[in-house]
Order: C-alpha cells, then sequence, then structure tokens
C-alpha cells in the first residue's frame, strides 16, 4: 500500500523567507535588513532590471516581495525573457548598442565571459568586501566554494559571476530492477558475488560498468523471457546507460581521468585547448565500443531527446542527469534511486558544478552606483541562509550556503519518511541527501571560461557525439585525428 503524499508546505518555506527580515546582525547569515538609517541602504528611488528565464516566477516574486520591505527605495523588475540561456545572451548583446541591459542577468560562466569581452561586467568584489553592506567574513565562507570559484575563474581577476540556481549531475538508477538484481551466474566477481545494492552502485566506474556490469545485464535480460525483460527495447532509443549531456560527459571524463580540457593562460588571459591528446582518443574508442554493443546512449544519439524520456519508460536502467531537473526523472512504474556518477579507476571523483549564476552589468540608464548598490543588496538579500533554502525547496536547485544544509528545514525536506512511492517528493529527498553530501565534499570542478570557451563546450558535444554514433570501423586513428582536429579549430576561430 502506498504511503499518503505529503507535498512541500509553501506557507512554512514563505514564513521563513519573511523572518529572513530582520536586521543583519554582525556574523549573521540572514539578510542584508536595516543596515541604513531610514528603511534601508538605498535612500533614493531606484529601479534594477533583473532578466531570467526562470519558470520559478512566484518564488522569485515572493523573494522580492521581502526584499522590497527592508530595501523600500528600490523596485525590482523581473523579466523573464524567451529562447533559454542562450537566447537570453544574444538578448543582452543586441542590447548593448541600444543601451538596453539589465542590471542583473541570469548566466552561464561562457556567457560572462563574452560580457567581460564587451566591457559590460561588473566586478562584485567592491560590495563583497565593503565593510558596511557586503558579506561578513563567516557570510563569505558559507558560500560553497566552488560555485564562488566559478565566478572568479575568469580572464581578468574579480568575481564576475555569482551562485543562484546551482545544480551538479547525479546518476539516477531503476532501484526496483537494479537493487537486489543477482548477475553472479554471469559474472561471479560483480559486487564479490552478492546481488546488487546501493553501495556497489554508488561506487560504480567506468571499466566496472562498461567491462562488467552491463555484459551482465546483457546477458541475464536476453535469457529472460519476453514479458520479463528488465530492459525493454519498445522506443526507438534504448540502452544500459543513457548519459543526457554529450558535453558534460566529455568534459567531466577529461577531467576525471586528468586528459585536459581546456585551460586559462593567465599570463596572456587568452584559452588554451587541451583535449587533442593521444588519452583522450584513445578513451573515445572505449566508449565507442561501449555505444555500438548497446550501452550507452546520449541526447546525441537520441535524436536530440532528453534521455530520460526513455529512463523513465525502462529503455535504459541508469540516466546521468542535472540534479535541478530530478522531476524529469520521475517514473510512474518504479522507485528511482540517486547514486555518484561514475568515476575514472583509481582516480579522484569529480561530477560537474552546472547551473546558471548571476551576473552584475553595466546599464546606460541613470543613478549608476545606486542601481549597483541596489543589485548587490538584493542578489545578498536573495542567496542569504533562509533564502536561498527557500529556493532551493521549492525549485530543486541547490542551495549555494553550507549551513542551508544543516538546517531542520533541510533534513525535514530530505527525510523520506511519508513520502510516497514513485512521488516527485520522494525524489527530491534522495536529490537532497545527494545534494548534501556533494556540497560539502570538495568534487565539484568548474572549466576554465575564457572568450570561446561556449564554442569548445559545442566542440566537446559534436565529438562525444559523434564518436558514439560511429560504427567500429569508422572509428579509426585517423578518423578521431580528423574530428578532433576540426573541433579545435572550430574553437580557435571563435577565440
Amino acid at each position: 500500500m502506498k504511503k499518503s503524499r505529503i507535498m512541500l508546505m509553501l506557507p512554512v518555506a514563505l514564513a521563513m523567507l519573511l523572518a529572513s527580515c530582520g536586521p543583519n546582525n554582525a556574523g549573521s547569515t540572514t539578510s542584508v535588513a536595516g543596515g541604513g538609517s531610514g528603511g534601508g541602504f538605498v535612500k533614493e528611488k531606484t529601479d534594477i532590471y533583473f532578466w531570467h528565464t526562470f519558470s520559478y516566477v512566484t518564488e522569485l516574486e515572493n523573494i522580492v516581495n521581502a526584499f522590497q520591505k527592508i530595501e523600500p527605495n528600490v523596485t525590482v523588475h523581473l523579466e523573464k525573457q524567451n529562447g533559454g540561456y542562450d537566447g537570453l545572451k544574444t538578448t543582452v548583446i543586441n542590447g548593448i548598442a541600444a543601451g538596453n541591459t539589465p542590471d542583473l542577468v541570469l548566466a552561464y560562466p561562457d556567457h560572462v565571459a563574452e560580457y567581460l569581452d564587451y566591457g559590460i561586467a561588473v566586478d562584485a568584489d567592491p560590495y563583497i568586501n565593503n565593510e558596511e553592506y557586503g558579506w561578513t567574513e563567516e557570510e563569505y565562507n558559507d558560500v560553497i566554494p566552488n560555485f564562488m570559484e566559478e565566478g572568479q575563474s575568469y580572464s581578468i581577476p574579480g568575481t564576475y559571476s555569482l551562485p543562484m540556481a546551482k545544480s551538479t549531475e547525479a546518476m539516477f538508477y531503476n532501484e526496483d530492477v537494479l537493487i537486489g538484481l543477482d548477475l553472479s551466474a554471469y559474472d561471479s566477481t560483480i559486487n564479490n558475488g552478492e546481488a546488487l545494492d546501493a553501495d556497489y552502485l554508488n561506487n560504480l566506474t567506468w571499466e566496472e560498468l562498461f567491462k562488467k556490469l552491463c555484459p551482465a545485464i546483457t546477458a541475464y535480460n536476453d535469457a529472460q523471457p519476453a514479458t520479463e525483460k528488465i530492459l525493454l527495447e519498445n522506443e526507438a532509443y534504448h540502452g544500459i546507460f543513457a548519459y543526457d549531456s554529450d558535453d558534460n560527459l566529455f568534459i567531466t571524463l577529461a577531467k576525471q581521468y586528468g586528459y585536459g580540457y581546456t585551460a586559462l593562460n593567465e599570463t596572456t588571459g587568452t584559452g588554451e585547448i587541451l583535449f587533442n591528446n593521444p588519452e583522450m582518443k584513445s578513451l573515445m574508442k572505449v566508449f565507442n565500443d561501449a555505444a555500438n554493443k548497446g550501452y550507452i546512449i546520449t541526447k546525441g544519439t537520441s535524436g536530440g531527446n532528453y534521455t530520460n524520456e526513455f529512463f523513465t519508460k525502462q529503455n535504459t536502467l541508469f540516466s546521468v542527469g542535472s540534479t535541478g531537473g530530478y522531476k524529469y526523472q520521475v517514473a510512474d512504474t518504479f522507485d528511482v534511486g540517486v547514486a555518484n556518477i561514475p568515476r575514472a579507476e583509481g582516480k579522484d571523483y569529480y561530477v560537474i558544478n552546472q547551473g546558471p549564476s548571476i551576473a552584475m552589468l553595466e546599464t546606460n540608464k541613470a543613478n549608476t552606483e545606486n542601481r549597483k548598490l541596489a543589485t548587490w543588496l538584493f542578489y545578498k538579500f536573495l542567496t542569504n541562509a533562509e533564502n536561498t533554502l527557500y529556493w532551493g525547496t521549492q525549485t530543486g536547485y541547490m542551495p549555494v550556503r553550507l549551513s542551508s544544509y544543516e538546517s531542520d528545514a533541510y533534513l525535514d525536506y530530505i527525510s523520506l519518511e511519508g513520502k510516497s512511492e514513485y512521488s516527485p517528493e520522494l525524489l527530491a529527498a534522495k536529490v537532497g541527501v545527494y545534494s548534501q553530501t556533494i556540497a560539502s565534499s570538495g568534487s565539484l570542478f568548474v572549466s576554465a571560461v575564457f572568450k570561446g570557451s561556449s564554442t569548445a563546450r559545442q566542440q566537446a558535444a559534436s565529438v562525444m557525439s559523434q564518436v558514439l554514433l560511429a560504427s567500429k570501423e569508422l572509428c579509426t586513428d585517423n578518423w578521431l585525428n580528423g574530428i578532433f582536429e576540426t573541433a579545435v579549430n572550430q574553437t580557435k576561430l571563435a577565440m
């Protein structure tokens, strides 16, 4: 019998958010309120504009309304843009000549690198370090270090993006099928001859996955009658393991194995392309072989479809995807487990730091200094401990502050108790536990950002999908040399 479903309680979360409007005592991580006499730091009527692509408009509006109670002279205009993240970047760049850029914009680091090149990205350091309205040392140290590192990894010293809607990747798996599955008849070395369990899946290597687990699952599935198959093939695309993002897969493999992807030359401020090396090409042959055996699919090899579509229909048993998009991994017919993505054998564990951040931009509008101050104060309020927790539990993004993961409210959020089978709430709790572990693990990594780094990412995706789609006969040294050289040349054109 299914347990009753318990939804997150928005009134409780809102109460927490509104409670954060108290004074900003020394060392507090609650809010920016009470810093200036006469109702806030900003003394003149000031309008600021935040361009974003979020569907979570109500959640943003709740935070804006709370902020405007402590900074009554500031009006925050939320403007949702169309076209996704790339479309938003194009809108910003097109607006430069017309003098129409926002004070605050949602952005990936590659996009911020372009804003830097156009001279409109604002260094947040003077605001972060201000003794009156900046972050205290305690507040600064409370932000997940990897998130701050991302915003300081540009060609110019400073902090040019700030964390907000952060996420990482997790390996979602069919818990009902895999936990307790005994494959010892096909390979007695898998999990020391014991049935599969969560600990085994949480520590998978790529070598174990492709050399042992996938062959054993294939043999087991082939031996089952048609009505008892554990891996279905009734969709156009299927495979044991799915990885949604081709570029993230390529970049993560380069990091995990230590073969190199890109780097930033700190002397010249220009990017360096490192992935065109024999080791990465050899690794690509491993993945080509796995794809030809039906072990792995990606979005790039599945007609551009997100692979969670096949996971939830049991046409894959594993699905690596964004923690921020966990809702798309929920299945109606089986419970979903959450684990680390596979790692390189004998190497440190790394998982990519992703999700958009926020950048402060120069505008051609009047009242410049007040606008920048108001923009910083709004960002500070948006990501204080209470509000980042509220945002995270309402949206699935990772809170950006370490203290949020230790709060009673977050522990309630990640509790499995009372959450029904197959429900989004149950999977949200599991993802929350995973995020809590990753946030303090030091395993999150970022890649270098520079003019052309977005093209490097696009070319990484192209190489990965071409490798996985190629026949084994096509995937020769000469062919790999050709596609890698094309990727490098295309990236250099954008630098």
